[in-house]
């Protein structure tokens, strides 16, 4: 009887081991769903389209037609909660079903207390209690239609329906189609602190030890933004926030930085509680580099407050960047942290150059243009997503080697060398009116994998008394994982041993176009007719294997 005991026991054991092993998690800065390392290759839907499933479902075709493989959807405080305490499940489980039927995993944005700043998600019963639910105060004293982040009462209750929603998706998701969780979005109050009176108490009362004590033990490695701060106060490691950071406008941006991830941190605590998903909050970051706490959201999760956040909220996993401007590549080396903040970027203009870039230079886990549902239709990016499906598996696997680098050409930088392995790899836009992006990988000793289009590569060893020429390169694709060979490109495709043309792949597809009326029979008036009968030539990204080999000089 012992025996038959212990082996049910085991086997519950090994069933509970199993099933927490299935969720999704994040290991050596890589997500992985179904324990395999996992790119999502997402996109945004705009605010409210997954506040209806009538207006949701003709958005799923769409969402197939653009080959990613994750989309970014939100339930709304207001419509999950419409009454205190009574949950409605219909909308998340509208989108766990449907996501899974289209083979989409989903990443879920809770907009909560607030969203943008602003508390415009939250129940009527949040925002018509004022008492219960006390809002942010201005300087002139005016309270904002902002919830205070300084209301136990308002985060408990945030909490409650968060923590109804993670137990939802984990009594109905069984096939890990949520994959990740964003409570809250683009927290902070635009002014430099909440003028509630118990509030600048607050300010004027010691900082944590929690945080002090977070500082010097990573004191090498924190931000300059905070360091600097720390520093120049003197290092203390006990005082008021003023003391320990100095009478400046940074001071009272770590303190608000310091509360929304402490409330933030409660409701994600809450919520892994019943399931424990990976989570990650994202900015409003900072649009110019002089701009003030408050300019933007003051308190969000901003790349100057990252430690902040870190020593205050770890039940959160990764800070993002919510990315509009066309620095993208600063913007991503301010967020990306080998050490605890890997990049993801889930809202950002519609550029497939940004995903490739991201995930090849900065072994990113995510990138997810908003308002996705709007590229319906755009060839170039739905062909370049299915490129980045095409390339997952080799994409993770060399993503923190050192052996792959992301490619960005355009008219105002029309060349770069890169360092590969011992390589100069050196790139020279062909058309500066074009797009050029895509990626390079050093597989083996002497070859190489370039991803991308509109673009000229040559190869040249770093060291040694040798010149580097092309042996061979081919063009194709990966079907199922496996390499198809579609053409050899030497001799004159090479410039003969010199160079390699990643010209891209050429996509025919039927459009219709505009014939002039004296074409054509048209009625009274009209000027143009479209004809289905066109077959435009639209080039995307293409993969060529380059096998290389050297000679003396």
């Amino acid at each position: 009887m012992k025996k038959i005991f212990l082996i049910v026991l085991l086997a519950i054991l090994s069933s509970l081991a199993f099933s927490q092993s299935k969720l999704p998690y994040l290991r050596n800065n890589q997500l992985w769903v179904n324990d395999k390392p996992f790119l999502m290759i997402g996109g945004e839907l705009h605010n409210s389209s997954a506040s209806s499933i009538g207006y949701m479902e003709p958005i799923w075709p769409k969402l197939k037609s653009l080959n990613l493989n994750t989309v970014l959807a939100t339930i709304t405080w207001d419509q999950f909660e419409p009454e205190d305490g009574k949950f409605d499940y219909a909308l998340i489980d509208y989108l766990i079903e449907n996501a899974e039927r289209n083979k989409i995993k989903l990443a879920i944005i809770w907009f909560g207390s607030w969203k943008n700043g602003q508390s415009s998600y939250i129940p009527l019963w949040v925002k018509t209690d004022t008492k219960r639910f006390p809002r942010a105060q201005a300087v002139d004293g005016r309270k904002l239609e902002t919830l205070s982040v300084f209301s136990d009462e308002s985060r408990d209750a945030d909490a409650r329906a968060f923590t109804a929603l993670m137990k939802r998706i984990g009594d109905k998701d069984s096939n890990q189609t949520v994959i990740m969780v964003q409570p809250e979005n683009e927290v902070g109050i635009f002014q430099d602190i909440d003028y509630r009176s118990e509030v600048l108490k607050k300010y004027e009362s010691q900082v944590p030890k929690s945080l002090t004590d977070y500082l010097k033990t990573n004191r090498k490695t924190l931000k300059d933004e905070v360091r600097s701060i720390w520093e120049t106060a003197g290092s203390k490691t006990a005082g008021t926030w003023k003391e320990v950071f100095g009478a400046n406008p940074q001071s009272k941006e770590f303190f608000m930085a310091w509360h929304y991830a402490k409330y933030i941190n409660h409701i994600a605590e809450s919520g892994r509680k019943k399931h424990n998903l990976p989570m990650f909050v994202n900015a409003w970051i900072v649009q110019k580099p002089d701009d003030l706490p408050g300019v933007y959201p003051n308190g969000g999760p901003v790349s100057r407050v990252m430690d902040i956040y870190k020593a205050a909220a770890p039940s959160i996993d990764i800070m993002c960047p919510d990315i509009y401007l066309p620095n993208y590549k600063e913007i991503y080396t301010q967020y990306y942290r080998k050490s605890d903040n890997p990049l993801l970027v889930p809202e950002s203009s519609m550029d497939a150059a940004r995903a490739f870039f991201a995930f090849a230079e900065f072994d990113a886990i995510c990138f997810s243009p908003f308002g996705i549902e709007d590229a319906a239709g755009d060839v170039l990016f739905s062909y370049s997503y299915g490129l980045l499906g095409e390339l997952m598996s080799h994409i993770t696997k060399y993503q923190g080697t050192g052996k792959m680098r992301g490619i960005h050409l355009t008219s105002d930088h029309q060349d770069e060398v890169l360092n590969v392995s011992g390589y100069e790899v050196k790139l020279k836009i062909q058309d500066p009116q074009k797009p050029a992006f895509g990626l390079v990988v050093n597989t083996v000793e002497n070859e190489f994998m370039v991803v991308g289009m509109n673009f000229k590569v040559t190869f040249q060893r770093t060291v040694g008394n040798q010149i580097t020429y092309i042996g061979k390169v081919t063009e194709g694709r990966f079907v199922n994982g496996q390499w198809s060979e579609e053409r050899w490109l030497n001799g004159d495709e090479t410039y003969h041993h010199e160079l390699l043309r990643a010209i891209g792949r050429e996509v025919r597809i039927e459009s219709r176009y505009q014939s002039k009326a004296t074409d054509i029979k048209v009625k009274a008036g009209e000027q143009f007719v479209y004809s289905p009968s066109a077959i435009e030539s639209i080039i995307t990204p293409g993969i060529y294997k380059v096998i290389l080999y050297q000679r003396p000089k």
